[in-house]
């Protein structure tokens, strides 16, 4: 699979304008197996390359009006049920929304997707509107394609009562289109995320950052090895991801808890946990945006230590440098380190319901293990000039979104770095 080439479209601190997103339905299932009042569901699709915002969207039918809630990924699907455990029970799956008030009626209904009075999409069957004389008792009805006639040409009757998070729709964004959304992307575009930015700089811009990355959704540190599964997946091989430091592709299963072996993957914490947040509650411990798969003795050799140029290359993995107090990781993902301590010292400024307190880089190394420090900033600094984000970083970054509800500013926005950081680096 090869991806599209990023391209992030930013000048003085100003980002492109916003690519029209396409939300379409391409699933409704009105006429379930067993009981209505809980197998009926709703499946929308994003027919574009960056994840949209559901509020201010609703479904309507011939009866009443459901407002939308929750973000439907780039080139992803989007559920919403009547009933979450009735969904659960015929899909053995979770809905992305649940709780649906629409009656859809089995003698003539239609779908109306709207964004707030303005119509976008609408399916109908059994004669609900002239022309559609869709009929599926027991099935779903499916859309074929992200053409949009606004025909029954568009639909199909699919051979069971639906697959709900998947299908045949393709958004072009580098990936297979499908499955839960594939997190590729194109143009990089989120004026709305990033409101409040504009004409910002320094400290004002990083607590305006700040307060836009907060609240995202925690994890466990058990959901962190299916979620480092999705969000750094190998895009050649769905069944490995790569590791971090190594460069490596490797099988998913083949991980630490699975394995004794000294070359399976565990989750690096990017950010040294012991700097800072060394217990699960503490939101920072498994914020997705810097934990890695890792090769394991690789990462017991980086351990703690900060991160600056030098030292002795590793034997396995001699792209990959350390000495007593700090590890240079290889070129290929310098910049990628430095981005996710960017994202870390600014999401975590200390005064929320995060348990994390004010994390920051100074221009030192070692900072010692139990401070909430890490450096070096100027290293990190320059490392981030000199590996601009990749494909495979962006694609990482809105996968994280889908599952987190958060971004990292500093993949979206490379310029903000100088902005926040530059002043305390004049040399670099």
């Amino acid at each position: 699979m090869k991806l599209r080439t990023i391209a992030l479209l930013v000048a003085a601190g100003m980002l492109a304008a916003p690519a029209q997103a396409k939300i379409l339905i391409s699933e409704v299932l009105y006429d379930a197996p067993t009981n209505d009042t809980t197998q009926e569901f709703v499946e929308l699709y994003n027919d574009s390359c960056t994840a949209v915002s559901l509020s201010g969207y609703n479904l309507m039918d011939n009866g009443s009006t459901f407002n939308l809630t929750g973000t439907i990924a780039g080139g992803g699907y989007f559920t919403v049920a009547k009933s979450a455990s009735g969904f659960n029970s015929l899909f053995g799956k979770a809905a992305n929304q649940a709780g649906m008030t629409l009656s859809l009626g089995n003698s003539g209904d239609y779908v109306k997707l709207r964004q707030g009075t303005t119509e976008i999409d609408s399916v109908a069957f059994e004669g609900a509107i002239s022309g559609w004389t869709l009929n599926a008792v027991d099935k779903s009805v499916a859309r074929k394609n992200v053409a949009d006639s606004n025909t029954q040409n568009d639909w199909q009757v699919s051979t069971n009562a639906g697959n709900p998070g998947s299908g045949l729709l393709n958004a072009n964004c580098g990936g297979t289109g499908g499955g839960t959304g594939g997190g590729d992307t194109g143009t990089i575009n989120l004026p709305t995320y990033y409101v409040g930015t504009t004409g910002k700089t320094g400290a004002e811009l990083k607590a305006t950052l700040n307060n836009l990355l907060r609240g995202h959704v925690r994890f466990t540190y058990a959901q962190v090895w299916d979620a480092l599964g999705y969000t750094d997946e190998d895009p050649t091989n769905t069944n490995n991801v790569i590791l971090l430091y190594a460069g490596r592709s490797q099988a998913k299963t083949f991980r630490a808890g699975t394995s004794t072996s000294l070359d399976a993957w565990n989750r690096e914490h990017v950010w040294a946990k012991s700097h800072g947040f060394p217990d699960e509650s503490q939101y920072a411990h498994t914020d997705l945006h810097h934990l890695r798969p890792a090769d394991v003795s690789i990462n017991s050799t980086r351990g703690n230590k900060d991160f600056d140029v030098g030292g002795t290359p590793l034997t396995e993995s001699p792209e990959n440098k350390t000495d007593t107090d700090s590890f240079e990781p290889r070129n290929a993902v310098k910049g990628d380190v430095a981005r996710m301590m960017f994202y870390m010292d600014t999401r975590y400024e200390g005064g929320d319901d995060s348990g994390t307190p004010d994390l920051s880089i100074p221009n030192i190394a070692p900072t010692g293990s139990s401070a909430p420090q890490m450096g070096k900033l100027c290293v990190l600094l320059a490392w981030h000039l000199a590996d601009p984000v990749d494909t495979f970083e962006a694609r990482r970054n809105n996968r994280i979104h889908e599952l987190q509800k958060n971004r990292n500013p500093f993949i979206d926005n490379p310029q903000w770095a100088k902005a926040i950081y530059g002043s305390q680096c004049p040399g670099v």
